[in-house]
This record gives C-alpha cells, structure tokens and sequence, in this order.
C-alpha cells in the first residue's frame, strides 16, 4: 500500500486554511510532515483527515449531523426554559398589585426623540415577539404611552436615543439583524 503525499499549498487547499496555517500545524507538531530533501515538505494525505473541512479538531469521530443535532437540541430546551421563565414572570406580575401609584400614559402624536419599538425592530429585522419578551423581562427600556406616529398608527411602546443605542448593542450580532443608516446609534454629543 502505497502512502499518498502532498505539498504544503495543496494541503492548505484540501483543509480549506492557507498555507501559514499548514506551516504553523507543522511547527506546533500538530499536523506531522516529512522532509525528503532540503525545502521540500511532504504531508501524508491520511494525517490531514482530522483538519478537513466539517471535521474539528477535539471533536473525535463524531459526525458533523450529529454535533448539529445535539447543539439544535441545547437550543429548543433553552428556548423551552426561556419560555417558562417569561411565563412566570408575567403570572407572578399579574397576581401581586402593584404597589406604586399607576403612571399615567402620555397621549397625543409621538414626540419627534422617540420612535415606535415595532416599526424599529422590523426596520431591523429583529422578530417582534423577541424584543416584547426582552421589554417584558426587562432586558430592553422603553417608553409607555399611547401615541400616534406620523402615518396614524396606534404606538404604545417607543425607544429614545439612548434606548435604541441598547437595541443595536442587544441584537447587532444576532444573524438575522439588519443595520440602517444611523447605525450603530451613537448618543448626540457622544462619540
């Protein structure tokens, strides 16, 4: 049986890395090479199988599919926990009165500093549902009222400069954000 062997570039190419790559593996005797002759580097084709794309390092034999389903797993019971955790939260606020004296709500047209939460987050392409559950817990400030934005529509939650500055840190690296223009919505003054 004959070993198949290929050079540093060609390695690099199959593993998907650059050559540095292959060269610091080599250095750090992660990946083994054979010298033959002086500048001349030859890689076993069978030791680059642990460094192939979908399979990493530390991660045995375990198939990529699987891997994937374990951590798709991980994600429903913490969406699952998150869930109960937002559903007791709302239980144990409507069971217990409230013990300060009701705000009352602004009303009339939306102050020009403030903007609707729905209309920003779609603006973003941040799930509505999502932001209602990080304003119920807390996670997001806003502004409680009953206004009417520039196109009549009904607004009950808004989000001033500073609490749009919080929205674009709480979800900017989420996949699905999308930025605008004035992103990353530094404060007036600030830099």
């Amino acid at each position: 049986m004959t070993v198949e062997y290929v050079n540093i570039m060609e390695a690099a190419r199959r593993c998907g890395v650059s050559d540095k790559t292959i060269r610091r593996w080599i250095h750090a005797q992660k990946l083994r090479a054979h010298f033959p002759h002086p500048n001349r580097c030859e890689i076993a084709v069978s030791d680059l199988e642990p460094f192939l794309p979908g399979h990493l390092p530390g991660q045995g034999e375990e198939p990529l599919e699987s891997r994937v389903a374990t951590l798709e797993r991980q994600v429903q019971a913490l969406e699952r926990q998150m869930q109960q955790l937002l559903t007791r939260s709302v239980a144990s606020r409507a069971e217990r009165p409230s013990p300060r004296r009701p705000r009352e709500h602004p009303t009339g047209p939306l102050p020009r500093h403030l903007v609707s939460v729905l209309a920003f987050a779609e603006l973003h392409r941040i799930p509505e549902q999502k932001v209602l559950a990080h304003i119920e817990i807390s996670l997001l400030r806003v502004h409680r009222g009953t206004w009417t934005d520039h196109d009549g529509q009904l607004v009950t939650l808004a989000l001033d400069a500073k609490e749009r500055q919080a929205f674009h840190h709480l979800y900017h690296e989420t996949p699905m954000f999308a930025p605008c223009k004035q992103c990353p919505h530094a404060l007036p003054g600030h830099v």
